[in-house]
């Protein structure tokens, strides 16, 4: 089992938001040596933690989308830019078919999940009408 700490997820969340940081950057914004980030790094390199130019993260966290159906008479394009600029949604899209809207979300764990859904189903009480969660087991 990988031992991920709390420096080792800051570092992936930064690389979350710019996969291209520089180490300097990520030193800046965990609040350590640049030293340390690089050997930090490579220890998720060698582990299978990082897996690709862009942060691709394995055995910890937990990647999922959200199928939104929402309640006639909301603004769809309204709720979805607020959920969009939250930290660990990656992306909504408005679709169509049965669900109104896919949100892609990253979090550390089942409880950040169901923290997240409470979250989306505080800040529109009355317009989401139903959600369907689906975990992302793998990625290509």
């Amino acid at each position: 089992m990988l031992n991920i700490d709390s420096l080792d997820r800051g570092i992936l969340s930064v690389l979350r938001d710019n996969g291209r940081a520089p180490y300097v950057d990520i030193a800046k914004a965990v609040g350590v040596t640049e030293r340390t980030v690089r050997t930090r790094m490579r220890k998720l390199e060698e582990e299978g933690v990082i897996r690709g130019y862009t942060v691709r993260e394995a055995g910890i966290g937990l990647s999922a989308l959200i199928r939104m159906k929402i309640g006639a008479g909301t603004e769809i394009g309204s709720l979805a830019g607020e959920f969009a600029g939250w930290n660990g949604v990656e992306s909504v899209y408005e679709i169509s078919g049965d669900a109104d809207l896919i949100v892609i979300v990253h979090v550390d764990d089942t409880a950040g999940l169901r923290n997240m859904l409470d979250k989306m189903w505080m800040a529109a009480p009355g317009d989401i009408s139903s959600t369907q969660t689906e975990l992302v087991l793998e990625q290509y």
